[in-house]
């Protein structure tokens, strides 16, 4: 017997009826086809990557040129990317007019309307449309309930997570975290002004030169992070669980990903033609599977950026996810958890990455490697 479609799946293809597009990555989502839609008053186009899994929903959305959208609210969590264009949302509690608030966005903000609020996103960009992103848990919460009445329009007001304040949407701050591997640093804010110029952290165990923030949103368990690393440099491969959905703001290259069971020198072990290889730039999506190795290489003239939408709070635990990640994607797979260091990764990776280098004209600029792993 067949897997039977999932309920979000026939609703997005029956009753959203908008294009979908498929794959392990998707090279410019501004580049995308949109259709009318009718629920939302604008144009749009679903994604479904290999890796969200059903854990993660994504669409691109446009607002028409002097424009705004339906008001609308719904039972799943969302992050909102802006790719072009400023506006303007309104929030307020259910039917409640009265406790509208409202903050300004522009390319390259992020937000996160509370869960079941009301919410509308206003173009106010003047002739030109507004494109942004929208990072769901949708399909877990459509799947689960398989009823959309109740999804769209649940009166319940989740006053722990939404105050109604006038401020909710201002800059939050950001604190230092202690895990088992050492510290992070997360970022409580509801309203990222830019993603692309935000001020992160230095944090060199994923890669040499790295800097990243974690950052958490409107009390959601779908979270995300922010890293840069500089031109000429690339991430150590990891894993962790599936639904994280990766977005280039900055510079060009290349992620690798492959499957955990080839082990982590697929190459050596005669299994490179089995590695996915997904070329990026500003607007590139990408997501790794469960379990897939997977590490991200700068071969652009400039800073690396990616932002990256996944599960993993550090205030609300998640079951499926701590089981999936193991000990964690920052502790060496030689201790028991899911990183490869620079010195025990295949030496095809990095002797690939140094002719990438070179075609592109970009300085080589890793840390050397032990002598007995010199490549």
């Amino acid at each position: 017997m067949g897997n039977l479609e999932s309920t979000y799946e026939r609703w997005i293809r029956e009753d959203e009826r908008l294009p979908i597009t498929r794959g392990h990555g998707i090279t410019d989502v501004m580049g995308l086809d949109l259709a009318p839609w009718e629920r939302t008053g604008g144009r749009g186009a679903y994604v479904q990557l290999e890796g969200m899994e059903g854990l993660t929903g994504m669409y691109v959305g446009e607002i028409p040129a002097g424009g705004a959208l339906h008001p609308e609210r719904h039972l799943y969590e969302e992050i909102v990317y802006v790719l072009s264009g400023r506006g303007v949302t309104e929030v307020w509690n259910g039917d409640d007019e009265g406790s509208k608030i409202f903050f300004e966005w522009q390319a390259g903000s992020l937000f996160a309307p509370p869960l079941n609020t009301s919410h509308r996103l206003i173009n106010t960009s003047g002739s030109e449309p507004v494109r942004y992103i929208g990072f769901t848990t949708a399909p877990l919460i459509v799947d689960v309930f398989h009823n959309m009445d109740f999804v769209f329009n649940a009166k319940d007001q989740f006053t722990d997570r939404y105050d109604a304040r006038a401020k909710y949407f201002d800059v939050g701050e950001r604190r230092r975290q202690t895990t088992s591997w050492g510290s992070v640093s997360v970022w409580e804010t509801n309203f990222i002004p830019d993603v692309t110029g935000a001020n992160l952290d230095k944090s060199e165990t994923k890669a040499s030169g790295l800097f990243a923030t974690n950052f958490e949103m409107s009390g959601n368990v779908l979270v995300g992070h922010m890293t840069e690393w500089p031109m000429g440099r690339y991430h150590k491969g990891h894993y962790h669980g599936g639904g994280a959905i990766l977005l280039i703001v900055r510079s060009k290259g290349y992620s690798l990903m492959w499957p955990r069971e080839l082990g982590t020198q697929p190459y050596a072990s005669g299994h490179g033609d089995q590695v996915v290889r997904v070329d990026w730039r500003p607007g590139s999506v990408f997501s790794p599977a469960t379990g897939w190795f997977h590490q991200h290489f700068n071969t652009g003239p400039e800073p690396a950026r990616n932002l990256a939408i996944r599960y993993g709070s550090h205030n609300y635990g998640l079951q499926f996810w701590n089981m999936q990640s193991g000990k964690g994607s920052l502790l060496d797979i030689k201790k028991g958890g899911s990183m490869i260091e620079y010195e025990d990764e295949d030496p095809e990776i990095r002797r690939q990455f140094r002719a990438d280098l070179v075609a592109e004209g970009v300085e080589y600029s890793m840390p050397e490697l032990p002598a007995a792993a010199t490549v």
